[in-house]
C-alpha cells in the first residue's frame, strides 16, 4: 500500500469520527479509551492483568526499595554509625537536607533523559546507579565521604517516581492508570513501615569485620542491584514490544494507546510511523507556557504538604496525644493503614467515574477536616482518630494529579517534562520542615493550622483549574460545530497546534 493509500484510508476514518464528535457535545469522545465489546473487555482485563504481574510488580518493588535507599541513614545512626565513621552528630541530619539539594532540582531532568533513552532503560540504570552509591556507604569514614554520597544518591533518585508515572501512562489507557499510580504511590507507606523492621534486624548482625550498620547498606544496596538487573531484563520498551503479551494482546494494546491519545500522539514520519524520542525546546516552551498545567503543579505542592509533614512528623505529633517513645512510632503506623485504603478506593472511584479534580478535592477535604480537628481540640483519642481520617484522604493527590496532568498532555516528550517539573512537589518537605518545629511541640497547633489553610488554598485553585478546562472544552466544541471534514482534517496536520492544543481535543478534569 502506497503512502498516499495510507494517508486517504486514514482521513476516511477521519471523516467517519467528525460527525460522531459533532453530536457528542462535551463528552470525552476521542480523549480515552474504551471498550467498544465485551471482547475487547476481556482482552483489556487479560493484558491488564500480565501488566500488573510484570511492569507493575517491578516498579512497585523498586519504589519501596527508592524509600528504603532513601532513609537508611537514619536508621544507623542509632548504632556505632557515626563513631565508627567518623563523623559528627550533626552528620545526620545535614546529609538528609544535602539529599534534596540534588534531588529536588534535578526531577525534570530526569524526566527527560528518561525520554530520550527509554523509560525502561533509565529506570532499570537508576536503581543500578543508586544501588551501587548506597553499597558504598559502607566504606564511609569521613564527613566528605558521606557529604559526597548523599548528594550522589539524590541525584541518581532524582526523577524515579515521575519516570516511573510516565512510563506507567504508555502502558495503560488513563483510566486504567489512577489506579495503577495509587498501587505504585501505596509502596510509599510500605516502604516506611518496612524500612524499620528490615534495618532493626540488619543491624543484629556483627562480627570482628563488619558491622551491622555496614551490613545494612551493603545488603539494601545489593537488593536494589538485583531488582535493577530484573528490571533491565523484564521491563518492556512499549506495549508493543512486551514478550509476556501475545500477538493480539500486543496488537490491541498498541491500538488501544493510539485511541487513547485520539491521535494526538507525535510522529515523526507521518500517520503510523514511530517517534524518535527526540527532544525540542518547543516540547519544553510548550509546557512552560500552558498557565493550568503549571498552576496544577503549584497546587500540588499544598496537596502533598500534609503527606510529606505526615511521614516525618507523625511519630511526634502522636507524642503530644499521650503517647511516648516505641508505643507512640508504634500507634503512628495506623493512620498510614488507614490512608492507603482511602489512597485506592480514591483512585479506583476517579477511574471508574473517569474524573480527577472533584476526587482530588475530596481527599483533601478530609485532610483539611483531619487537621482542624487536630488543631482544635485538646481531647487525645478525638486527634488520634482523626489523624486517618486526614491520612485516608491526602495521600491520593499525588498519583490523582500525575495521572491527570499526563492525560490532558498526549505529546509524549511534553508529557515526561510535566512530569519531571511535577516532581517539584517535594518542595512540601522544605515547607513541612519549616512548619513543624520543636516549638510548637507538644500539640503543634499552629502548624496544623497552617496546613490546614494551605490544603484549602490547594483545593480552590484546583477548582479553579478544573473551571478553566470546561470553559475551554467549550470554547473549542463551539468552534467544532461551525467545521467541515476538512477542518478536521486540517487540523490533524497542521503544525501550529499539536498535542492538547488542537481544538479536537476535549481536556479531562
Amino acid at each position: 500500500m502506497s503512502p498516499h493509500d495510507v494517508e486517504s484510508s486514514h482521513d476516511k476514518a477521519l471523516h467517519a469520527q467528525v460527525e460522531d464528535m459533532k453530536d457528542a457535545g462535551d463528552e470525552l469522545v476521542g480523549t480515552h479509551y474504551t471498550p467498544a465489546s465485551e471482547a475487547e473487555r476481556a482482552l483489556d482485563r487479560r493484558i491488564n492483568w500480565k501488566l500488573d504481574l510484570t511492569v507493575l510488580l517491578v516498579l512497585a518493588v523498586s519504589f519501596i526499595l527508592c524509600g528504603i535507599d532513601k532513609t537508611n541513614v537514619g536508621f544507623v545512626a542509632t548504632s556505632s554509625f557515626v563513631e565508627d565513621a567518623n563523623l559528627h552528630p550533626d552528620d545526620i541530619p545535614n546529609s538528609l537536607s544535602l539529599f534534596s539539594a540534588t534531588y529536588v532540582p534535578l526531577q525534570p531532568v530526569s524526566a527527560l533523559i528518561a525520554r530520550r533513552v527509554g523509560p525502561h532503560r533509565w529506570l532499570a540504570f537508576q536503581l543500578l546507579f543508586w544501588g551501587a552509591l548506597c553499597m558504598a556507604h559502607a566504606a564511609i569514614r569521613s564527613t566528605a565521604t558521606l557529604v559526597a554520597l548523599r548528594l550522589l544518591l539524590g541525584a541518581a533518585e532524582a526523577g524515579f517516581t515521575q519516570t516511573a508515572f510516565y512510563y506507567m501512562s504508555l502502558m495503560y489507557p488513563k483510566f486504567s492508570l489512577g489506579l495503577r499510580m495509587g498501587l505504585f504511590s501505596g509502596m510509599y507507606s510500605v516502604a516506611g513501615a518496612f524500612a524499620g523492621l528490615l534495618a532493626y534486624g540488619l543491624l543484629h548482625i556483627e562480627s570482628p569485620r563488619v558491622h551491622g550498620w555496614q551490613v545494612v547498606f551493603i545488603f539494601e544496596g545489593g537488593l536494589t542491584v538485583l531488582v535493577a538487573v530484573v528490571a533491565w531484563l523484564v521491563l518492556p520498551a512499549d506495549v508493543g514490544t512486551a514478550r509476556f503479551l501475545d500477538e493480539t494482546e500486543r496488537v490491541h494494546a498498541v491500538a488501544r494507546m493510539e485511541r487513547d491519545l485520539a491521535g494526538a500522539q507525535e510522529t515523526t514520519g507521518g500517520f503510523g510511523q514511530q517517534d524518535d524520542n527526540s527532544i525540542t525546546m518547543r516540547d519544553i516552551l510548550d509546557v512552560l507556557k500552558d498557565w493550568k498545567k503549571m498552576l496544577t503543579i503549584v497546587f500540588n505542592i499544598l496537596a502533598v504538604l500534609p503527606v510529606t509533614a505526615f511521614t516525618t512528623f507523625l511519630p511526634l505529633i502522636v507524642e503530644g496525644m499521650g503517647y511516648s517513645g516505641v508505643t507512640a512510632t508504634l500507634m503512628s503506623v495506623p493512620p498510614f493503614v488507614a490512608g492507603t485504603v482511602g489512597l485506592i478506593l480514591i483512585v479506583f472511584s476517579s477511574d471508574h467515574f473517569r474524573e480527577r479534580s472533584l476526587h482530588t478535592v475530596f481527599g483533601m477535604l478530609l485532610g483539611l477536616i483531619g487537621c482542624a480537628v487536630m488543631a482544635a481540640s485538646s481531647d487525645p483519642t478525638l486527634r488520634y482518630v482523626f489523624s486517618h481520617v486526614c491520612l485516608s484522604g491526602v495521600l491520593a493527590s499525588g498519583p490523582l494529579v500525575a495521572v491527570w496532568l499526563a492525560g490532558n498532555t498526549p505529546w509524549k516528550t511534553s508529557r515526561s517534562f510535566v512530569l519531571g517539573l511535577n516532581g517539584y512537589s517535594n518542595l512540601a518537605g522544605v515547607i513541612a520542615g519549616q512548619l513543624f518545629k520543636k516549638a510548637y511541640a507538644p500539640s503543634y497547633s499552629y502548624p496544623l493550622t497552617v496546613t490546614m489553610i494551605l490544603i484549602a488554598v490547594g483545593m480552590v485553585g484546583f477548582l479553579f483549574v478544573r473551571g478553566m478546562y470546561m470553559l475551554e472544552n467549550k470554547r473549542r466544541r463551539n468552534i467544532r460545530q461551525t467545521w467541515m471534514p476538512q477542518d478536521f482534517i486540517d487540523e490533524r496536520n497542521t503544525a501550529e497546534r499539536r498535542g492538547d492544543q488542537r481544538y479536537t481535543w476535549v481536556y479531562g478534569y
